[in-house]
C-alpha cells in the first residue's frame, strides 16, 4: 500500500465534484484530489438533458440558479471551455390550481433580479405556437433560460481545476473511509493507495449513499429511474420549439440539433421506480416511451408525427424534499454534496462556490441553512417533484 497526503479528497468527478474542486483550489487549497471510479462525467451528469430553468420555490434556490446562469452565460471567461448554452427561453405550464402559487413564487424571484412573466394561455402563440393551451391555468415565460451541455461543462470545470493544481484520478474506486475520534482521516482505494486527508467530500451522485455507508452513515437518498426519449421531428414541424416544461400535463420537451427533441416525464414517477445506479444509460424502448410520448403529443400536437429514435435510463439521486444535501456530517471533516434530485447540472456553479466556502470556513454566497442534513431528522422535511418548482403549497 502506498501512502500520500491531501488537503481534501473529493469522491466523484461529476459536475458537482469538479465544480467544488475548482472552487477549493481557487480558495488556496493546494492539494485537492478528485477520485472517480470510472471517468469524468460518467454518472448522472452524462445523462442529464441540461435544461436550465429558473423557477424555484425558495429565495436560496432562486439565488443559486441565477448565480449559475450567469456562469453558464460567460463560461469561457469565468471557468474556461464551452458550456454550449442556448438561450432558447423556457416556458412552464401550470394548471389553474397551481396559478396562485406560481404568482407568489414569481414575485419572490423578481425581487432578486430574475426576469420572467406570467402569460395567459391564449397568449402562447406569440412565443410558441406549437403548444396546446387546453387545460392550462397560466404559463411562465423565462426569456433568459435555456439549456446547456452537461458533458462540456463538466470537462471545462475539470480542465480548469487541473490548471489550478487539482489532481483528478480516473478509474480509482474508494473502498474505505478512515476515521479516528469521530473525525475523518482519509480514504483507501481499490488499488491499494492510502490518502490521508482532513477533508473528504462525498460528491458521488447516484452512488453517494454507498460512499456514505463506508463512513458508517445512512443518507436519506433514493435513486429513481428517469428515462429520456429522443424523437425526430417531422420536416413539416418547422423551426425548433423552445424548452417547454408542462407541470399540468406531466412532460417536458427540449430541442436538440439535427431536428431532434428530448422528452420525458415531469411527475413524481422516479420515486416509484428505484434503480441500481449501475444500470444508468441502459436502453429504454418504445413500449416504455408510449405513455410519455402520448403526454408530449397532447402538449405539442405537432410532435404526434415525430419518429421515435431511442431512449435511455437516466436517474436522479432524490431526497425526501427533492432538494440537495450540502453539509458536514456528524463525522467531522466528512462532507456531502449530493441528493441533487434532478437539479445538479443547473445548480452546479453555485453549489461549487457554496460547498467550497463550507469546507474552508468562508462565507457562502447563498445560505446553506436549507440544505443541512439535519432537516430530515424525524421525517420533518418532505416534498414532491412539483414542489421543487413551486413550493409546498403546490403539493
Amino acid at each position: 500500500m502506498t501512502a500520500r497526503t491531501a488537503d481534501a479528497v473529493i469522491i466523484g468527478a461529476g459536475v458537482t465534484g469538479v465544480s467544488v474542486a475548482f472552487q477549493l483550489a481557487g480558495l488556496g487549497l493546494r492539494r485537492v484530489v478528485v477520485l472517480e471510479k470510472k471517468f469524468v462525467g460518467a454518472g448522472g451528469t452524462g445523462r442529464s438533458v441540461g435544461i436550465i430553468r429558473q423557477l424555484y420555490p425558495t429565495r436560496e434556490t432562486s439565488e443559486m440558479v441565477l448565480r449559475s446562469l450567469r456562469v453558464f452565460e460567460r463560461f469561457g471567461e469565468t471557468v474556461g471551455g464551452e458550456a454550449n448554452f442556448v438561450r432558447s427561453g423556457v416556458l412552464i405550464g401550470v394548471s389553474p390550481a397551481m396559478r396562485p402559487t406560481l404568482e407568489k413564487t414569481l414575485a419572490q424571484q423578481r425581487a432578486i433580479g430574475i426576469r420572467a412573466e406570467i402569460l395567459e394561455p391564449a397568449d402562447l402563440p406569440r412565443i410558441e405556437p406549437h403548444i396546446d393551451p387546453a387545460g392550462l391555468g397560466a404559463v411562465l415565460w423565462e426569456p433568459d433560460s435555456g439549456y446547456g451541455d452537461p458533458a462540456a461543462v463538466t470537462a471545462g470545470y475539470a480542465a480548469a481545476a487541473r490548471a489550478r493544481g487539482v489532481a483528478i484520478e480516473q478509474g480509482v474506486e474508494v473502498v474505505a473511509i478512515r476515521q479516528a475520534a469521530d473525525c475523518v482521516i482519509g480514504v483507501d482505494t481499490a488499488g491499494g493507495d492510502r490518502i490521508d486527508a482532513p477533508v473528504v467530500l462525498d460528491a458521488a451522485g447516484l452512488w453517494a449513499p454507498l460512499v456514505a455507508r463506508l463512513a458508517g452513515l445512512e443518507l436519506p437518498i433514493m435513486v429513481g429511474r428517469h428515462p429520456v426519449f429522443i424523437v425526430e421531428r417531422d420536416a413539416a414541424f418547422g423551426a425548433p420549439h423552445t424548452v417547454y416544461l408542462d407541470l399540468a400535463g406531466g412532460s417536458y420537451v427540449r430541442p436538440e440539433t439535427g431536428g431532434l427533441t428530448l422528452t420525458g416525464s415531469l411527475t413524481d414517477d422516479e420515486t416509484q421506480h428505484p434503480m441500481d445506479p449501475d444500470l444508468l444509460g441502459s436502453e429504454a424502448g418504445f413500449d416504455e416511451a408510449a405513455e410519455v410520448l402520448a403526454r408530449t403529443a397532447r402538449a405539442l400536437p405537432a410532435l404526434a408525427d415525430a419518429r421515435f429514435s431511442h431512449g435511455y435510463a437516466g436517474a436522479f439521486d432524490i431526497t425526501p424534499d427533492w432538494m440537495p444535501i450540502l453539509d458536514e456530517t456528524p463525522l467531522r471533516g466528512f462532507y456531502v454534496a449530493a441528493g441533487m434530485s434532478g437539479h445538479g447540472f443547473k445548480l452546479a456553479p453555485a453549489v461549487g462556490e457554496m460547498v467550497a466556502a463550507l469546507v474552508t470556513g468562508g462565507r457562502s454566497p447563498v445560505s446553506l441553512a436549507p440544505f443541512r442534513l439535519s432537516r430530515f431528522e424525524g421525517g420533518a422535511a418532505a416534498g414532491t417533484f412539483v414542489s421543487s418548482y413551486l413550493g409546498a403549497e403546490s403539493q
